[in-house]
């Protein structure tokens, strides 16, 4: 993927595939912490497993705004996504 020799210059194709990676890392680390915070909320304050899970698999979500619901760009938007995708598949 990137060459080996140190004294080779870094392509602009090298550094942008770099870049995606790091961002993708980022963003896989702070999901890690959202849901390992969510866990570490909802071990003490579910009943079940299925409710556990449920507050594990939603930590990335964030509530609607007025302005969102309000705004006409927005206002007819699937906002969740992985519920919709989820009914179809049953």
């Amino acid at each position: 993927m990137f060459s080996s020799n140190i004294s080779d210059r870094i392509t602009p194709e090298e550094l942008q595939k770099l870049q995606e990676i790091c961002m993708e890392r980022l963003k896989m680390g702070e999901l890690h912490t959202l849901r390992n915070d969510a866990k570490l909320r909802a071990v003490n304050n579910t009943k079940n497993y299925e409710e556990f899970k449920d507050i594990v698999d939603a930590a990335h979500l964030k509530p609607i705004s007025k302005a969102d619901k309000m705004n006409a760009k927005t206002k007819n938007r699937l906002w969740n996504t992985a519920a919709a995708a989820a009914e179809k598949e049953e």
